[in-house]
Formats: C-alpha cells, sequence, structure tokens
C-alpha cells in the first residue's frame, strides 16, 4: 500500500509542476504551427492535424465527413487495396474525425517508417480521386445504417435530440449527413472540399521521440499545405424558453430513451470550463452520481444516468442521458428537474460534495497516463484558445471550488424552462409525459 500511495503523490505532483509545461514544444514549420511532446519509450509517432474547418463548411450537409471517410478510396495512381496494402505493410494506423468546428486526421507509425508513411499521407492529400464505385458503396452502407437506425433507440435519440436542440443553428445539421444529402455527394463535390481543406489553417500536434521532427522535410517537400483560409467565428443566440415535450414514436417499445438539455453560448462557459466539468460530473458522472443516486439506488427507474457539458470553442452542449420503462418514464424526468433544483438550490449532503471533489482530483492525472491523451487534451484547449496552464491548475480550482460555485453552474447551465426534452419511445407516452409539458409527436425518418 505504501508504494502505491507513494506512486499516486508522485504521479499528481509530476503532472502538477512547471517542467510539464516545460515539455509541451511550440514551433513553426515555414506556414505551419507545430505542437511536439516528447516521447521516447517506444520508437513509434503519432502526428494529428487539426484543421481549423469542419462541418459547419458543408455545401452538402457530410461532404467534410465524407471526404475524410474516403480518401484512401484510391488516387489516381493506386487503388483502395493498393493504398491499404502499403499502410498494412509499414502497420501504420489512419483515423479520422470530423466535429462542426474542426476536424482531424491521425496517423501513427514506428519512426524509422516517417518518409514513406508520411510521404503516401502527402500523396493521397494531393491526389484523392474518390473513385465513383467506391465513393458509391460506401454511401450505400452509410443509408442503410441510417435506414437502421430505429433499431438502437439510444443512437436515435441522440440524431434527434441534436437535430431538435439546436434547430435555428448553424450546428443543427449532422456531420455524418442524411439520407437527402447523401444523393448529392460526388468524386468532385469531395475533390472541391479536399482542396478547401488543404488551404484551411492547420496545426500538427506531434507525440514520439525527437526523430518525430523528420516529418518537416517530407511535409515541406511533398505536401504543399497553405494557411490561406481563416475561420470566422459563429454567433449564435442563447436558447429560448421551451415549452414542448418532443416524443418520437417508435412502435412496440417496451422502454424509452430519455434525452435533457441545451445548447450553450461562447459567453456562458469562457472561464467556467472546469466548473462546468465538475458540475457534470457531480450530477452524471458514475455510479455515486447524484442522478444515479435517485434514479437508480433509490427508485430502481433506471440502469444508468450520464451528464455531460461539451466545449468547443464557439458553442457548447449540456445534458443528461437516460432511459427507464415505459410506466415510469414521466416519473423518471420529474426526478432529472428536482435533482437539477436541489443541486441549484444547494440541497445535498457536504459529504457528496467532498467525495466528487476527491474523486477528481484523484483521477485528473491518470487521465493523461498515454501521450496521446494528453496530445488531444492540448489541441482541445488550443481550439478553444485556452492557456494549457489550466491542465496544471484543474486540481488547484476543484480544490478550491465552492458549494455555491456548484450550485451556481448548476443553475445556469440547467435551467428547466430552457431544457429541450426528447423521447423515443411508444406511442402511448402521450398521456402520461403531457402531465410534464405540452407533447409533440415527431417521426424519426423525418430525422435520418
Amino acid at each position: 500500500m505504501k508504494y502505491i500511495l507513494t506512486a499516486l503523490l508522485f504521479v499528481n505532483t509530476t503532472f502538477a509542476s512547471d517542467s510539464f509545461l516545460d515539455s509541451v514544444n511550440r514551433m513553426k514549420w515555414k506556414d505551419l504551427d507545430v505542437v511536439w511532446i516528447e516521447d521516447d519509450k517506444f520508437p513509434k509517432f503519432t502526428a494529428s492535424l487539426y484543421f481549423q474547418d469542419g462541418a459547419l463548411n458543408d455545401s452538402v450537409s457530410g461532404v467534410t465527413q465524407a471526404a475524410f471517410d474516403q480518401l484512401t478510396a484510391g488516387t489516381s495512381k493506386e487503388t483502395q487495396r493498393e493504398i491499404s496494402e502499403f499502410f498494412d505493410f509499414y502497420g501504420a494506423n489512419l483515423r479520422h474525425s470530423v466535429t462542426h468546428e474542426y476536424s482531424v486526421f491521425t496517423v501513427q507509425a514506428l519512426t524509422k517508417d516517417i518518409e514513406p508513411v508520411i510521404g503516401k499521407v502527402c500523396e493521397i492529400f494531393k491526389d484523392a480521386q474518390y473513385p465513383q464505385n467506391e465513393l458509391k458503396s460506401h454511401l450505400s452502407r452509410a443509408k442503410s445504417g441510417l435506414k437502421n437506425l430505429v433499431t438502437s433507440h439510444a443512437a436515435l435519440a441522440d440524431r434527434v435530440y441534436r437535430r431538435v436542440s439546436l434547430e435555428g443553428t448553424a450546428y443543427a445539421n449532422p456531420v455524418e449527413g442524411t439520407l437527402k444529402s447523401f444523393d448529392q455527394i460526388t468524386p468532385a463535390l469531395l475533390k472541391s472540399r479536399l482542396e478547401g481543406l488543404n488551404k484551411t489553417r492547420k496545426v500538427l500536434y506531434l507525440a514520439g521521440p525527437s526523430d518525430v521532427k523528420d516529418i518537416r522535410k517530407v511535409i515541406e517537400k511533398n505536401c504543399h499545405w497553405t494557411n490561406e483560409t481563416k475561420v470566422t467565428p459563429q454567433m449564435i443566440q442563447k436558447p429560448a424558453t421551451q415549452s414542448t415535450l418532443y416524443l418520437v414514436e417508435v412502435p412496440n417499445a417496451n422502454q424509452a430513451q430519455i434525452r435533457i438539455g441545451r445548447y450553450l453560448v461562447a459567453d456562458e462557459f469562457k472561464g467556467k470550463y472546469d466548473q462546468f466539468q465538475f458540475m457534470a460530473s457531480f450530477l452524471g458522472g458514475g455510479f455515486t452520481s447524484k442522478l444515479v443516486q435517485e434514479l437508480r439506488v433509490k427508485r430502481g427507474l433506471t440502469y444508468s444516468a450520464g451528464a455531460y457539458v461539451s466545449m468547443q470553442r464557439d458553442y457548447g452542449r449540456a445534458g443528461v442521458m437516460t432511459f427507464s420503462k415505459n410506466e415510469t418514464t414521466a416519473e423518471a424526468i420529474s426526478i432529472v428537474r428536482n435533482v437539477f433544483a436541489d443541486v441549484s438550490a444547494g440541497r445535498y449532503e457536504d459529504k457528496e460534495f467532498v467525495h466528487q471533489k476527491n474523486h477528481q482530483i484523484g483521477g485528473y492525472a491518470f487521465s493523461f497516463e498515454q501521450t496521446n491523451a494528453l496530445l488531444g487534451q492540448i489541441m482541445l484547449y488550443d481550439h478553444q484558445n485556452r492557456d494549457i496552464a489550466d491542465l496544471v491548475n484543474f486540481p488547484k480550482i476543484i480544490e478550491n471550488l465552492s458549494k455555491s460555485e456548484l450550485s451556481s453552474a448548476t443553475m445556469e447551465v440547467f435551467p428547466w424552462d430552457r431544457q429541450t426534452i426528447v423521447v423515443v419511445g411508444d406511442k402511448s407516452l402521450v398521456k402520461s409525459l403531457s402531465r410534464i409539458r405540452p407533447v409533440r409527436v415527431l417521426n424519426y425518418q423525418d430525422y435520418l
């Protein structure tokens, strides 16, 4: 036990020291901003290319996602199979993610293979052709996935909730596209979108030994990326008062998926990132969280419940996710409302508050045991225009957090009259749900 406690103390002390900040190296390779964390445990590297461009710039919903999904589908010289076999030969791992505000393309491989692997990545970004036959198969699979979404009520609830809660903003359209938009995506459209991505502002995030800097000469010789396009900040209004409960009808459902929450504007969360994250964890961040205790432990209304506050640069989202049997769905929603009210008013025990603080502080450093996780967090902080010193300061911020600050954060984020409520379940729920708010029944097919 003594050695375990010593190790825990060492991890937290090391993470909180100034040397951590010194290990984050920022460089400029001509027009390309670079962030490098030295990690010489193994002779491998991670290179994550951040594009300050995402689905907000889609001319057709889903085109940015499709441009990345089909990036390796073929060039003018190689087929999809040949490209796949090339990366398999070097044991390289490629992945990508697209949000509304930014996109990320990541490659991992051995440092001895930097030149061929990164050279091939540059070639693909310059010469991706998006062959019609490969694109047709991809879009067919995507359509099938959406049409089958009705069999996964949780995923359907997430999709409909996003559209409904963000209605009227630029963030409402799904990143992955819709059944209607898939019919408008063509090879020419994807090549045009890739051309735009190649010209947008980028930051390269690197993790690996010092050899990883050899990537520079490969990029400068082969990639020809530019930073011509700059981002235009999005300005959205605070959500209006909500007076309707949305029921997405799915036949013969014996339980209901529940989504409650709203979107946030930037002014609401600037300077409050850590307080809001703590609040979300207090409400729904594990078995000892307030929602799980009230909904599951005390009443047996559900098996799980979670809360989140996710923040990008110009907007954020906050919400609660849970489910319940048809006959207890209305009760579960009422309990969520009561929890919001109780925490906002400070009606909770000191031991609950202290337990969550200790949990957050004690587990924080371990969330960055992997260098790639730390690299991803630095990327998010940069996107949010936050100082990465906040990473070091988090334990102290949480330690000094007061009950009144937690209550204020809950009141700010979860005022009941501004929460969008979406339930996916059987139409028979209309009667019981109407006691909470007037119910509007939605056809799930309108959201595919």
